[in-house]
């Protein structure tokens, strides 16, 4: 029986971003509820992440909360601070990015010096060296495994930029569970299976939820951390035209197969982001082996205008492409038989670049956007949240004067312009690499 809740926030989504939010909010003394209309916390897109823990952005910002958020899952469960059952792995076994011919790596060292992230560019015959289960061959351009030309030699060499505190999260599902599980530790509830249908306001103030089973949840402040889905409930919310940034949902696949020899986890493995071939690809404890793509020009974009309509399965198209390409890098890997792997939607803004904001709506904030590259920075997604809805919900003006989030185990300084619902775009390309 639906039975009205008066709390003080409520979050929209419980993937790994929306419990991160849900934490931190809870555990600074605000009573929270969480929804969210799947059958588990974390099912979602977050359960078909690849979890990547690299630092390659854009932006001085992106690189700055990535690398906080690596030591964040370094001393996992001290900052949850409170664990019940088994909890996610990182496993730190670096990253290796390899560039298409003619990337200027420059603007992204730059980054790295400024903010200290260790890195060493390998040349081809390094590369080799310490990787010998890898091909150094220059294959660009990506291409379709139908194309002619998909098998034609390697026309150059190439070379690396090696990130060695780079690697990946084991269990991405759980590591949202573990933080939703420290929520509701602190007091958090969660309503699963459970669908918001409305967005209440007062004139510009908003005023909570109505659920799908006819329940009112009053709140000052609502969340949207709701995915593939965030642009509906910002439709909800009466909020889409404040926004010069949008958010677009986008199928993605990712193909698994079995461990390569010689480059598994513990066996000379590591996480390769490989900008020359169109795949980033890594291995999973266990023996699998995981590969996406990387939005190569060749590559269709499934963007999906309601992801509750498609029917979200691998396709054998993709899955061939994909590990055509990885076993081109890595001659060992073996091509299955049948098609395996995941398939999801991923919430997709123009720049790749998450928002993480207010809204003209007093009281209605945006944790969207993460483009399928944001997994990793979730536990200072919470952090971010929590610090701007305490500045705004105080009458700081966040669009005159952004927020500035203190990191702290790095020491930077986070400055949440860069995710503004009304920023110039970082970029005209990106990737979900993770």
């Amino acid at each position: 029986m639906a039975r009205d809740v008066e709390v003080d926030a409520v979050v929209i989504g419980a993937g790994v971003m929306g419990s991160a939010i849900a934490l931190e909010l809870q555990r600074s003394g605000r009573r929270v509820v969480a929804v969210d209309k799947g059958e588990a916390v974390g099912g979602g897109s977050t359960s078909a992440s690849s979890a990547v823990i690299r630092f390659t952005y854009s932006t001085v910002d992106g690189v700055i909360a990535a690398w906080e958020a690596m030591h964040r899952w370094v001393l996992w469960a001290d900052y949850l601070g409170f664990t019940d059952g088994p909890v996610c792995q990182f496993h730190r076994i670096g990253k290796l990015h390899l560039p298409e011919p003619g990337y200027d790596a420059a603007p992204v060292l730059s980054h790295f010096d400024a903010v200290g992230v260790p890195y060493e560019m390998l040349d081809s015959a390094e590369l080799a060296r310490l990787y010998p289960a890898l091909d150094t061959g220059c294959f660009h351009p990506p291409r379709l495994a139908d194309d002619p030309q998909f098998f034609d030699p390697a026309h150059g060499e190439v070379e690396a930029l090696y990130m060695p505190d780079g690697g990946f999260i084991d269990d991405p599902q759980l590591a949202a569970t573990n933080l939703m599980d420290a929520a509701r530790h602190h007091g958090a509830e969660v309503r699963l299976r459970r669908r918001v249908v409305e967005v209440t306001r007062s004139d510009d103030q908003v005023g909570g939820v109505v659920l799908d089973d006819g329940t009112s949840i009053t709140a000052p402040v609502v969340v949207n951390a709701a995915g593939p889905w965030s642009s509906q409930i910002n439709a909800l919310a009466g909020v889409l035209d404040d926004m010069q940034i949008t958010t677009r949902a986008l199928r993605q696949d990712v193909a698994a197969a079995e461990a390569p020899a010689g480059f598994g986890v513990g066996d000379g493995g590591a996480v390769v982001g490989d900008m020359d071939l169109g795949t980033y690809s890594r291995p999973q404890p266990g023996g699998s082996y995981l590969i996406g793509g990387v939005e190569a020009p060749c590559d269709p974009m499934n963007w999906s205008e309601d992801p509750d309509a498609d029917q979200v399965t691998s396709t054998a198209e993709m899955f061939e492409t994909l590990v055509y390409r990885a076993a081109r890098r890595i001659p060992a890997l073996e091509v299955p038989l049948r098609p395996m792997g995941v398939a999801s939607h991923y919430d997709v803004t123009e720049d790749w670049t998450p928002i993480y904001d207010r809204t003209r709506l007093k009281g209605y904030y945006l944790a969207i956007g993460t483009s399928g590259n944001q997994f990793k920075n979730a536990p200072v997604v919470g952090q971010i949240l929590h610090d701007l809805i305490a500045a705004c919900e105080a009458g700081h003006d966040h669009d005159v004067e952004p927020v500035q989030v203190q990191c702290h185990h790095t020491g930077q300084t986070l400055n949440l312009g860069t995710f503004s619902r009304n920023r110039r775009p970082a970029s005209t390309s990106g990737t979900v690499m993770g």
